[in-house]
């Protein structure tokens, strides 16, 4: 029996820019790439501390400012990576809705202070959630285990009777390693469809 809809935010309820969009950050831009700042993100115990809400995000900000060698003052960094939030995705809204009305949602999604600013300012489905878990707020990032045991466990729920959906391979890997269920979020579609079946599935066994 499922008791539980555990869904991701960023790339699975709205739409980041993601690494292309930091490319064009103030002072990055014609400076560094993809692939290279994907590589100090990577390797920043700084980045990590800010999504744990560790440190904050002047702290961060310094960080990033002094290993990209940027000259960037905080508010401008800010303001880009807040608009690093496009926009809700395409249907997922209406899904949502549809959900919360048979099952409980929650959502668990590795995140920082300036990100969810962007998340609240795009999102207008926040309200279906019963519950939102938020790295910083956590202290865990998935796909860490720790990070859905956590949420299971404050939610009140086993592994089986949960769902999780997300965009992250690596996240869906470590939810089904527990015997979470999973769905990998392509689009709210697919997402529907395959949720569908897992629901089904579970009423049959």
């Amino acid at each position: 029996m499922i008791r539980a809809l555990i869904f991701d935010l960023c790339d699975t309820v709205v739409r980041t820019a993601g690494l292309p969009g930091l490319v064009h950050l103030p002072g990055v831009e014609g400076r560094h790439d993809e692939e290279s700042l994907g590589q100090w993100l990577h390797d920043s115990t700084e980045f990590y501390a800010f999504e744990r809400g560790e440190i904050g995000a002047d702290e961060f900000f310094a960080a990033f400012r002094t290993g990209l060698k940027l000259h960037a003052t905080d508010d401008e960094l800010g303001r880009a990576f807040e608009g690093l939030i496009l926009h809700e995705i395409e249907g997922v809204g209406l899904l949502l809705r549809k959900l919360a009305a048979d099952y409980p949602l929650y959502a668990l999604s590795n995140n920082n202070v300036v990100l969810w600013q962007g998340v609240q300012r795009v999102c207008n489905t926040l309200d279906v959630f019963e519950e939102i878990f938020l790295s910083q707020e956590i202290g865990l990032l998935k796909p860490e285990p720790a990070a859905f045991h956590y949420t299971l466990q404050q939610i009140g729920c086993q592994p089986q009777e949960a769902v999780l959906i997300d965009d992250n391979p690596r996240c869906i890997a470590a939810a089904a390693e527990l015997n979470m269920a999973t769905v990998l979020f392509r689009d709210a579609a697919k997402t529907e469809h395959k949720l569908a079946e897992i629901i089904e599935n579970k009423k049959l066994a």
